[in-house]
């Protein structure tokens, strides 16, 4: 890897990236996806997708600790 000009740092912290964006695909996807399902008023739905989108990690992190509209389904 030496010859190629890599070093196992370098690998190393792009294999932590890459799973660090591919957790926030999965969570934010999951989150999105079970947004829909969730009976919330428009608006309510509106604004945790945009912040599910535009915060990474914490948007989606969020939405999963507070799951809105959990006990509006009795």
């Amino acid at each position: 890897m030496e010859s190629m000009g890599l070093s196992w740092g370098y690998v190393l912290v792009q294999a932590l990236n890459l799973t660090f964006v591919l957790g926030w695909l999965v969570l934010g996807i999951a989150a999105l996806f079970s947004l829909r399902k969730r009976r919330l008023p428009a608006t309510a739905q509106a604004l945790w997708a945009i912040f599910v989108v535009v915060v990474p990690f914490l948007g989606a992190l969020a939405y999963w600790v507070v799951q809105p509209g959990a006990g509006l389904s009795e």
